[in-house]
């Protein structure tokens, strides 16, 4: 037999002797107002002292549970979960569950209501007062236009574009050509980070990173990022001067650029470490690259012939190959594997 509720007599008791709808009322919920704050210019939402710019009832959970008290000391609030979240009706609905002193569990549906408040938020003041936190600049080691340095900017600025986020700080405030490459202002250090982490997963370049403090916040210093990106775009027969000995540019990947001595004419390869850390100057001088037919070839030696059907020997192993690159510099001839 089950035992009616101590309250009413008509209903079965629940828990502590009272059945739903009289525990309901003895629960005597108190409510609060969930005070927000809406940015006027874009939407965002500061929940406690963090602003929330893809705003969800979610997000102000931990204020509804702080909004929500028990009058009765025998029951314990376990949680307040919200499922819905009007601006516009200044009002949240949120289910309360709770616990009894003999531990049975219950659950209430309350409308709590909502105190909205209006401001700027920092990003807006931000981009409205031509306000950034980073720079990234990008230009070519060549000093010119270059195909690589040309591709290299293209998936810079797609990158940039489709990863701007206008309810964030991923802005661009600005950007534009300038003598020598293109500048980019952002919103954030780590937008940034994250256009400079895209470009160098693509491209052998180099990156000097700098910080300049302009101004003081919430107690704290303020630092502007500049991020220079030097597209390693040598082009292939390019001639380099590395710690003071001569290379022909034979290739450049993402991880590596392969050169030929013009000392002994032997391939060595240097990695982006090993590259930024040595001494390294362009010379004005260029090797010509020009393809060859291969006419016969042994282990040693080879003969070729260009376009013009001038034919040249060369002590070279290329057995199995029917046209081959050669680097012709100061009257010499060059040849590397790719």
């Amino acid at each position: 037999m089950n035992i009616k509720c101590i309250k009413c007599g008509k209903n079965d008791a629940v828990s502590m002797g009272l059945c739903d709808d009289c525990m309901t009322q003895a629960l005597m919920l108190k409510l609060q107002p969930i005070q927000l704050t809406t940015c006027r210019k874009c939407n965002g939402v500061m929940v406690g002292k963090h602003w929330i710019y893809n705003f969800s009832p979610k997000d102000a959970e931990s204020l509804a549970k702080k909004s929500v008290s028990l009058n009765e000391s025998k029951f314990e609030l376990d949680s307040v979960n919200l499922i819905d979240l009007s601006l516009e009706r200044e009002t949240a609905r949120g289910v309360v569950s709770y616990s009894g002193s003999d531990g049975v569990h219950g659950e209430q549906v309350v409308d709590i209501p909502v105190l909205i408040g209006s401001i700027s938020c920092p990003r807006c003041n931000k981009i409205s007062g031509s306000s950034y936190e980073a720079i990234v600049q990008v230009r070519p080691s060549s000093g010119k236009m270059s195909q690589i340095f040309e591709q290299a900017l293209a998936l810079t600025i797609d990158f940039a574009n489709k990863s701007a986020n206008s309810k964030s700080n991923r802005y661009i405030m600005k950007q534009h050509d300038v003598q020598g490459g293109y500048d980019m202002y952002l919103g954030s250090k780590s937008f940034a980070e994250s256009i400079v982490g895209r470009v160098t997963s693509s491209f052998f370049c180099e990156v000097t990173k700098t910080k300049k403090m302009f101004g003081r916040e919430g107690g704290y210093d303020t630092y502007r990022y500049t991020y220079l990106v030097k597209i390693i775009d040598y082009e292939r027969g390019s001639v380099l001067y590395i710690n003071d000995h001569e290379y022909i540019v034979s290739s450049i990947s993402q991880s590596a650029i392969k050169v030929i001595s013009i000392d002994d004419g032997m391939p060595i390869q240097f990695t982006r470490s090993e590259f930024l850390h040595s001494r390294v100057r362009l010379s004005e001088m260029k090797a010509e690259v020009s393809e060859y037919i291969v006419i016969t070839a042994n282990q040693n030696e080879a003969i070729l012939m260009d376009e013009a059907g001038k034919q040249i020997t060369l002590q070279i192993s290329v057995t199995g190959k029917e046209n081959v690159a050669l680097f012709k510099y100061k009257e010499k001839y060059y040849y590397t594997e790719q």
